[in-house]
């Protein structure tokens, strides 16, 4: 089994089959390979069925589900259940959490305005959670919500991913 980030597994499960798939010498390996490819939060629950994360968290989070992560490889409850057992932490669902956050990799550069106003509605719904943290895995998301975040003004809501969050490296 691979565990690789996000967008690597999308392409690695879904694309890479597609893309070889008239190739006799590569498409039984681009399939072999999709098979035993995972994102974090899917291999720790789906796989490994962890109960204990070493995590600790003191306050709340919300969670921002990613285009790719929900879409392409059905990832919802997953982190919500990992989240849940990292000590101290509480999750606050945020209102159109499956909402996009705008950056779609070179839509944000190509379509700057309309991926602003796309993640102002993000920043939006994370401000009405009112967690001390908005937590995510994949990490352009995590980027450009940031981005968005401190441009607004708001220095004080973490930005994490979940494996900071899961390994007790978000800040309490």
């Amino acid at each position: 089994m691979s565990l690789f980030l996000l967008a690597r597994t999308d392409q690695i499960r879904n694309v890479y089959p597609q893309l070889l798939a008239d190739d006799p010498q590569w498409s039984a390996r681009a399939v072999n390979l999709a098979e035993r490819a995972y994102e974090l939060s899917s291999f720790l629950s789906d796989v490994l069925k962890i109960d204990v994360v070493p995590g600790e968290f003191s306050g709340s989070v919300t969670y921002h589900d990613s285009c790719k992560g929900l879409r392409a490889l059905n990832i919802k409850q997953q982190p919500r259940e990992l989240l849940l057992k990292v000590r101290g932490l509480s999750v606050k669902e945020m209102p159109d959490c499956e909402e996009c956050c705008g950056f779609g990799g070179a839509f944000s550069v190509k379509f700057g305005e309309v991926s602003t106003r796309i993640v102002d509605r993000k920043c939006d719904s994370i401000a009405a959670a009112d967690a001390q943290a908005v937590v995510g895995g994949d990490l352009g998301c995590l980027l450009n919500i940031e981005g968005r975040l401190r441009r607004r003004g708001d220095l004080t809501t973490q930005v994490l991913h979940i494996a900071e969050v899961l390994a007790g490296g978000g800040r309490s």
